[in-house]
């Protein structure tokens, strides 16, 4: 969401224009080949361990001094055990980044026999949920897998997917894993629903309990985008209510074990992975890295906040990275150019490829 435009418009704006690029890309592909003899060369990649520690943390210390901002940061190098923790005991609003607690309380649950991953779920209009997603937009009746849903939580953030997975397990059962796991401060109490319609009474006290399909028909253009996002802005800091809490070391350790293929099971770890690599919202960690393969979950609440968090392979070294920010006054752009950033520099370090567009 950048500054004048409601989140609503942002999200519709965003597919529009992602389904456009697609197709732009796609139409001149051969054009491109034809014109381009070779294609830019990533950065040479700097030997790994020519800088200490030390020296990447004050890098990452500068971004974060620069943000107009909070930021808090969890890096761990599970082959080296290298860690830096920077402010990484905060509870911070995760925003999407929750949706990986969620995931591995589907899986936890599937595993013990209460339900299977290939169960179909009924969609019904009053499911509809603002966007992130495309569900909202898809007529009632279709029934996706429990893995589908998982899938498009995921890889689109889709909120609908969401609300139905975390009521088919229970948000308390999803805290309770994650204290269980030993992450105290990882919680979940609200649904994506219960988000929207403190969201929207604020510009019309008629939604307080709306269902979900007349959320999505709100008329926000009644509303100048100030107003939008004013009320957006209060409803994330000043309203009790929260779409997901945990720290970044938490976040960074619950991603450690899903590396370490430890998380609920070898196998849940491991479909947890391959649905986390087809990630689409790919405008932070991705950004400046070249052929440095990832398993992440972003989290959106621009521009005031902006999250990611995930597992980079640099080198074949499995790396976890976690940047969490908060009451950020500035554009979108330069609160993902700077967890952008922060990304380049800890691949960099260990030897990986940055793209050339990357300046230091």
């Amino acid at each position: 969401m950048t500054r004048g435009n409601s989140p609503w418009q942002f999200a519709l704006l965003t597919r529009a224009l992602l389904m456009s690029c697609a197709c732009i890309t796609l139409a001149l592909a051969p054009v491109r080949a034809a014109q381009q003899s070779e294609p830019p060369r990533p950065l040479p990649r700097p030997r790994a361990g020519t800088e200490s520690l030390d020296a990447l943390r004050q890098q990452i210390e500068r971004i974060r001094a620069a943000l107009p901002g909070e930021m808090s940061v969890y890096m761990k190098n599970l082959n080296s055990g290298e860690v830096i923790a920077i402010d990484s005991d905060r509870v911070m609003e995760t925003f999407s980044v929750i949706k990986v607690p969620i995931m591995a309380e589907v899986l936890r649950q599937a595993e013990s026999g209460a339900f299977s991953l290939s169960d179909r779920i009924p969609l019904k209009a009053g499911d509809r949920r603002l966007p992130s997603g495309l569900l909202y937009s898809l007529d009632p009746g279709l029934a996706p897998t429990v893995r589908d849903l998982l899938t498009l939580m995921i890889i689109i953030s889709d909120n609908e997917a969401t609300d139905l997975l975390a009521d088919k397990v229970g948000r308390a059962s999803v805290t309770h894993t994650m204290q269980q796991l030993g992450f105290p401060h990882t919680s979940i109490e609200f649904s994506d629903l219960d988000w929207d319609r403190l969201w929207l009474s604020r510009l019309d006290p008629a939604y307080k309990n709306a269902s979900g399909d007349q959320t999505v028909l709100f008329p926000f253009d009644k509303y100048t985008g100030q107003q939008v996002d004013e009320a957006f802005l209060h409803t994330i800091y000043d309203s009790g209510i929260y779409f997901g809490h945990s720290t970044t070391r938490e976040i960074g350790e619950l991603f450690e074990k899903v590396a370490r293929r430890e998380l609920i099971s070898s196998a849940a770890s491991d479909l947890m992975i391959e649905i986390l690599k087809k990630q689409e919202v790919n405008n932070r960690f991705p950004k400046y890295l070249a052929e440095v393969p990832m398993a992440h979950k972003t989290g959106d609440g621009q521009p005031w906040l902006a999250n990611d968090a995930g597992i980079l392979w640099v080198q074949d070294q499995p790396i976890v990275l976690v940047v969490f920010t908060g009451h950020h006054h500035g554009p979108t752009s330069s609160l993902h150019d700077s967890i952008a950033r922060v990304a380049a520099l800890v691949v960099r370090h260990y030897g990986g490829h940055l793209k050339p567009e990357y300046k230091p």
